[in-house]
């Protein structure tokens, strides 16, 4: 087993509906080392009407962490799970939020029921201003679990597919796991992060995923998933 990359949680503290407070996060940070993750990009919302992204904060706090991790031998790095709207290009280009790592990649969101033309429209425009989507979740969007064969076309066109490791296991629902266990039999997941949100509820379960998906598809795609492309974006910003 290969040390695990976690390119999505809500561990930075004080900032949306993730870790409370600097103890929270200690917790978390303590729980997702003993699950074999040395490296967390920390992802805090951006999604305008429910999350006041406050820039200064989110580095502030940030830098708390950062130092925190390193007396547990981890590394931290800062992202964004950004809410897709029409602001999206020019709000990185601006740095009023951070890219995965200061990289090209960046993690974006939708909402449960937005149309497929809108999700293709906007992944289209963040491709062709040089940034790479990775469509957080994709197990939410009715439209993507209705018609598989949309997930291709999104990959077709260079974005990349994040399946957060509860709904792998089946804590989100038996209907959303099943839509995974297509995903992941296709080869159409390119990421499974934790997307944890505390120490009680939404924990961090990516170690008993990783178990789970070796077993059941290779180690060696547990590895990809887990890993390998994590590593890929961090590799970037050294």
């Amino acid at each position: 087993m290969k040390k695990i990359i976690d390119i999505h949680c809500h561990l930075l503290y004080g900032v949306d509906d993730g870790a409370q407070d600097r103890t929270e996060a200690a917790e978390m940070l303590k729980r997702a080392k003993q699950q074999g993750i040395d490296t967390i990009i920390l992802t805090p919302h951006y999604r305008h009407g429910m999350f006041p992204y406050r820039i200064d904060e989110v580095e502030y706090n940030y830098k708390i962490l950062r130092e925190i991790a390193q007396g547990m031998d981890m590394e931290l790095y800062l992202g964004t799970e950004y809410h897709v709207n029409s602001d999206i290009v020019e709000n990185f280009r601006n740095h009023r939020c951070h890219t995965l790592a200061d990289t090209k990649y960046i993690l974006t969101e939708y909402s449960h029921d937005t149309e497929f033309s809108y999700i293709r429209k906007m992944t289209q425009e963040v491709i062709a201003n040089g940034f790479i989507p990775i469509i957080v979740h994709v197990e939410r969007y009715g439209c993507l679990t209705e018609d598989i064969e949309l997930v291709s076309q999104l990959r077709e066109m260079g974005a990349l597919i994040q399946n957060n490791a509860d709904a792998v296991l089946g804590l989100e629902g038996r209907r959303t796991k099943k839509f995974c266990k297509k995903l992941l039999k296709n080869k159409l997941t390119d990421v499974i992060a934790s997307d944890s949100h505390g120490i009680k509820n939404r924990v961090c379960n990516m170690q008993q995923c990783y178990e789970y998906v070796a077993k059941k598809y290779t180690e060696d795609y547990a590895d990809r998933l887990f890993a390998d492309n994590p590593k890929k974006i961090i590799d970037l910003a050294k």
